[in-house]
């Protein structure tokens, strides 16, 4: 077998492969809870994020999370404006509107039982019309499907706000994982001013709440517990 073109050291011998080290900015980031594990710590791998979760004792809600009453506001605000884009034949904001309302579920703030029946019955869409306007809004919403409760009552509470200080025309849109809030810029102060009244007692009640929660499986003992053992050569 011929040996030109191999790169040999100084005896003939071929050269031992050479090493390129990437640079630190070059090299894949080792995940959080790897690093955390290797660091020592025994609980890093079981360790998850606590969903937030609402509280509202309420014995009749609209909307979980949500008053009532700016519920029925962001419906209303909703409907005007989706029945506005429907008469002025405006395609692209009613297919928004229909596709942030099945993620938003904002019939339920005039007690409508579904998206269909709202879609139909209240705004007067044939299904095959509604389903595709929706569809069409989804690319710029990101999804048709229901949001959690929580992103739900941050979004409605925070629209109710701009509403009270700067009427229906304010609107907050969900684009991708990014609410984009629309307001007149003479009416931006009093407009933030109402959407942080209305978003303070959420976080009133996260104040506090632990943003983690160690899920071992039953039975299975702490990294330190197990390195103590095999040091200590117990079975």
């Amino acid at each position: 077998m011929s040996e030109r073109g191999r790169n040999k050291g100084k005896r003939g011998e071929p050269s031992a492969p050479r090493v390129v080290r990437r640079s630190a900015k070059d090299r894949k980031a080792m995940p959080k809870d790897l690093e955390a594990f290797a660091s020592g710590d025994d609980d890093a791998l079981w360790r998850r994020p606590v969903r937030r979760k609402l509280n509202d004792p309420r014995p009749v809600v609209l909307i979980p999370g949500v008053a009532n009453r700016d519920a029925r506001t962001v419906y209303e605000a909703r409907l005007k404006r989706s029945e506005a884009a429907k008469s002025e034949e405006d395609r692209e904001t009613l297919a928004v509107e229909l596709a942030e309302a099945a993620r938003l579920r904002v019939w339920r703030g005039h007690s409508v039982v579904g998206w269909e029946v709202y879609a139909e019955n209240v705004l007067g869409l044939s299904p095959e019309e509604a389903i595709a306007l929706r569809d069409e809004g989804a690319e710029t919403v990101g999804s048709v499907e229901p949001a959690s409760d929580e992103l739900v009552a941050s979004w409605v509470r925070a629209e109710a706000g701009l509403i009270e200080a700067c009427g229906f025309g304010a609107a907050v849109r969900l684009v991708g994982d990014a609410f984009v809030i629309t307001v007149p810029s003479a009416q931006a102060s009093e407009a933030l001013a109402s959407m942080g009244r209305r978003a303070a007692p959420l976080v009133r009640d996260q104040e506090g709440a632990p943003t983690t929660v160690v899920d071992r499986p039953k039975g299975v003992p702490r990294l330190s517990k197990l390195v103590e053992r095999d040091m200590n050569g117990d079975d």
